[in-house]
C-alpha cells in the first residue's frame, strides 16, 4: 500500500505541533511528573492533540505515550511519542522532538521525527528510502571500530555504554537527548551506534526512528539479535529486549559486546 498521502499529512502536523510546543517552550511552563517519575507539561499535551486530531480522518487507530491504546483500525495504527526527549525540554538543551510511525499490522511502514528547535524533519516510508528535510540521506560507511561514535545520554553515561564501547574499542561518544534524534543522527550519518539493553523504551520511542534507519541502510536488533517486534496485545508496549540501532556493521561484535555487559 501507498503511504504517501500520509506521509505528507503527518510532516504538515508535525510542523504545526513544533509550532506550539515551541510557543510553550519560550514561555513560563509548568511540569508535571507521571507515575514512573518521567515529566509531562502542557506541550506534551498540545503536541497530541494535533496530532490525533489531525490523523483522526484516516481511520487507523493510536498507539501514544500519553493515552494509550485507543484501538487500531484496520491494521494500521499510528504510535506516537508528542514529545520526546521531556526531559530534554525541561532543562532548555533544545534536543527534543516530535514522533510518528505507522504500523501496518506488526511492521513499521512510516516514521517522521520532527526536531523544531533543531529545524529538521527525518522521514522514511518502507521501502522507498530515508530523507531530511527533502534530501535523501544514508548511513556512514565507517567500518573502523576505533573511529565508530555511540550516541549516550546527555545527562548520564550508562554503565552499560561504558562496557559495551570499551569492549568494542569505541572511545568516541556523541551526547543526545531525545530517542528519535540519537537513530536519527545514525541514519544521517553523524553517528554509528546507539545501545538500549533494558526495557525502558517504548513502542512509541522506537517505531518512527525505526523506518528511518532501516531506509537509510543501517540495522535494528534486539539484544539478543532478533528483528524489533511490535506487538500491539503486549501491554505496556515495552521494547522488552531492548534496542540497538547502527549503520549496519560489525552486528556480530555489537551482539558480543552487549552479552558481556548485561
Amino acid at each position: 500500500m501507498d503511504y504517501s498521502n500520509e506521509l505528507e499529512a503527518v510532516l504538515d502536523l508535525v510542523s504545526e505541533a513544533g509550532e506550539r510546543i515551541t510557543e510553550v517552550y519560550g514561555s513560563d511552563f509548568s511540569v508535571d511528573y507521571k507515575e514512573d517519575d518521567s515529566p509531562v507539561t502542557r506541550a506534551d499535551l498540545l503536541s497530541e492533540e494535533i496530532l490525533l486530531e489531525g490523523l483522526e480522518s484516516f481511520g487507523y487507530g493510536f498507539l501514544s505515550e500519553e493515552s494509550g491504546f485507543l484501538g487500531s483500525g484496520n491494521g494500521r495504527c499510528w504510535v506516537i511519542d508528542p514529545l520526546d526527549g521531556t526531559r530534554d525540554f525541561v532543562e532548555g538543551t533544545d534536543d527534543f522532538s516530535i514522533l510518528v510511525g505507522l504500523l501496518d499490522g506488526d511492521r513499521p511502514v512510516l516514521g517522521v521525527v520532527h526536531a523544531p528547535c533543531l529545524g529538521k524533519s527525518w522521514y522514511a516510508l518502507r521501502g522507498r528510502g530515508a530523507f531530511v528535510d527533502r534530501k535523501p540521506i544514508k548511513v556512514s560507511d565507517v567500518s573502523e571500530l576505533d573511529r565508530w561514535r555511540m550516541l549516550v545520554s546527555r545527562f548520564h553515561l550508562r554503565d552499560e555504554d561504558k562496557q559495551v564501547a570499551k569492549s568494542l574499542g569505541v572511545s568516541s561518544f556523541r551526547e543526545s537527548g531525545s530517542i528519535g534524534i540519537k537513530y536519527c543522527l545514525i541514519a544521517s550519518g553523524e553517528a554509528e551506534l546507539c545501545v538500549y539493553t533494558t526495557s525502558r523504551l517504548g513502542f512509541w520511542d522506537c517505531c518512527a526512528p525505526q523506518v528511518i534507519l532501516k531506509e537509510a541502510g543501517g540495522l535494528v536488533f534486539d539484544v539478543h539479535g532478533n528483528p524489533v517486534v511490535y506487538d500491539l496485545d503486549s501491554e505496556p508496549w515495552r521494547m522488552e529486549h531492548g534496542f540497538i540501532g547502527c549503520n549496519g556493521r560489525h552486528r556480530k561484535e555489537i551482539l558480543e559486546a552487549v552479552e558481556n555487559a548485561l
